[in-house]
């Protein structure tokens, strides 16, 4: 799609005639024939109006790129929190991991040595 479809598209989508466009965009009514059949390109000035009548990006008018909608309104601060926080509980979970198996080996280690004292004293079973 071109600008010139996309300012087509974006004018017959709010039912306006080029020549409301042209009002509201404070140019002819030929300059916007003109954008629509692609024998002319808006000035910068003009796009950025254009975004404005249109309710979308400068990016859409004049590379069709449709912005990215986020429900969440995180920052990036709000990010590099919850990424340091992710990183943390890991290491705090694995830290509690650790400590967990070093706790089991050490009863496992504890049982075999009385298991072994019990066999030396009572003598092992035939």
């Amino acid at each position: 799609m071109t600008i010139a479809d996309r300012i087509q598209s974006l004018r017959k989508s709010k039912g306006m005639s080029q020549e409301e466009l042209a009002d509201a965009a404070g140019v002819s009514r030929q300059a916007v024939s003109k954008w629509e059949s692609e024998q002319s390109v808006p000035d910068i000035d003009k796009i950025v109006i254009l975004s404005e009548i249109f309710g979308v990006t400068t990016d859409y008018i004049l590379k069709g790129i449709e912005p990215i909608e986020t429900n969440d309104h995180k920052t990036m601060a709000d990010v590099i929190d919850q990424r340091v926080l992710t990183e943390k509980n890991s290491k705090r979970a694995k830290s509690v991991l650790k400590w967990v198996l070093i706790v089991l080996g050490g009863l496992l280690l504890i049982d075999a040595i009385s298991m072994l004292i019990y066999f030396i004293a009572n003598g092992f079973p035939t």
